[in-house]
Parts: structure tokens; sequence; C-alpha cells
């Protein structure tokens, strides 16, 4: 686990900067909180009473050690086919085009790192940001235990990725730690996204580029149907652009993938 994470991190109960000297035995040198341990590979920052709820149908999925297996090549192309449409086929549920997208829109090769895999699920995102960006801290982001012991057992050759178990809505990141925050395919999943969208603000520095895609309109009576049954909340381009501005983020740009859309912001 590469230690250049340390200086950016904050303690998840007393909020102190830079709280831990080791990662191999962290603890905050203000309260005394320990990381859960149980996961290795993944540093938990967890801190509450129990686990946290998963309230929504799509979002206990998460929590499930079957679909974290075969996320990457099963359960995310159906999802995405399913909510977003064939037209959505070749750049999202075919992964290597969604990817594409996304690492281009981030401008790896213009500016300089950390950078943020939000809800990073198995880490199919951080393998391919740590690899074209080697020099450069990467960290992984997710909610889910399930998806970051896959994870962990798939980004062990990235010496520059660290994998963190956190909540998207209380990021534990110092303000402006990271160059860019990556976010694919999570929003419908957030309780409040208003609340992830400030704590990306907050934790990117002036100039940071904020990349995420989510669904749009359901292609059919169907995909209306499921999405409804799993919680799914869809965000139509100028309803989020006009959202992002309102918090602080300008040059907002979309990329229409059938009823998906990747897009790019910018930290001021």
């Amino acid at each position: 686990m590469d230690p250049a994470v340390l200086p950016i991190l904050t303690c998840p109960r007393c909020h102190t900067p830079h709280p831990f000297a080791d990662l191999r035995l962290p603890r905050c040198k203000s309260c005394g909180l320990e990381p859960n341990r149980d996961t290795p590979g993944v540093l938990d920052l967890i801190d509450l009473e129990g686990e946290p709820s998963a309230p929504t149908a799509e979002q206990r999925f998460m929590e499930s050690d079957l679909v974290a297996r075969v996320y990457e090549r099963l359960w995310r192309p159906a999802f995405v086919r399913m909510f977003a449409g064939k037209g959505a086929g070749a750049a999202v549920g075919g992964i290597s085009g969604e990817l594409y997208i996304h690492k281009h829109s981030l401008s790896l090769d213009d500016r300089p790192g950390p950078w943020l895999d939000l809800s990073c699920g198995p880490g199919v995102f951080v393998r391919a940001l740590a690899a074209a960006a080697p020099g450069q801290l990467v960290v992984g982001l997710d909610l889910s235990r399930a998806m970051l012991e896959v994870a962990a057992q798939r980004t062990g050759g990235y010496t520059n990725a660290v994998l963190v178990r956190a909540d998207a809505h209380a990021l534990p990141f110092a303000d402006g730690s990271f160059g860019g925050v990556n976010n694919a395919g999570a929003l419908h999943a957030y309780d409040d996204p208003e609340l992830v969208f400030r704590e990306i603000r907050r934790v990117l520095r002036s100039g940071g580029i904020y990349v995420g895609s989510t669904f749009a309109e359901a292609p059919s009576l169907l995909g209306r149907l499921a999405a409804r049954a799993a919680g799914i909340r869809r965000f139509e381009p100028g309803e989020l652009r006009a959202w992002l501005q309102r918090i602080g983020f300008s040059d907002f740009e979309e990329v229409k993938l059938g009823g998906a859309f990747v897009f790019r912001v910018r930290r001021p």
C-alpha cells in the first residue's frame, strides 16, 4: 500500500489531518482510532456502530460476494444494457470504451495527481488509472466490503494504488487533496447526491477535474419499471449541469451513450 496516501488522509472520527504515521499498524494520533484490518489490502475507515445499512436493492447487490466476483464481466454490462439501452452497449457495457472516455476526460497526461476513483467497485478503473499514471497515487474508495475484497485481489500488482473503505458522503481526505476524481456509474446509488458533490468539490484542488457517468432517460418500459424497483435515480444532463454549477463547478461537458452519459466539470 503506497505510503503517499498518508499526508492526504483525515481521521473519520475526529477529523485530524494525516492521523496515521504508519500504514502497517495505523492508529490515529489524536483519538486512537484503529482501522479495521479484517480485509487485507484495504484501509477500512468506516467508524460507525455496526455496518452501514444498504437501503436500496441495488446497494444490497453491491454487498453480495457473488455480484462482486461477476461484476466486471457479467453484472455491470447486463445492468447497463437494461437501464441505458443498446445505444450504451459499445461504450459502457463494453468496459474498454467507457474506460477510454473517462481516462481521456480526466486528462491524466496534463495534470498531476493524486487521483480518486470514487465508488470503485472491484477496481477496474483503479487498475486502468494506476497503469496510465504509474508515478502518481491512485486511491480507490468504496463502501462495499465485498467489492473491495475483489479489488484488493486484482490490484496487487499496482504499487501506486491504495484501496480505502469509506462513505462517499464523508470522504476521509483533506481539502484539495486530488487532481482528479473519477466517479463511474454510481450517482444513482447515493442517498444524498448533493452532499457527495460537495465532498468531491472539497477534496479537489483548484483546477481539478471531476468526471462521472450516470443514467438519463429510460430506454423502455421494462427499463423504467426495473429502475423503479431497484431504486435507480436518473439525472437529466441539464438538471445535473445546473446542480453542479450551483455547488461551484464549471465547464460542464457531456458525452451521451444511449440512455447514459459521461460528464466532466472542473473546480475553478
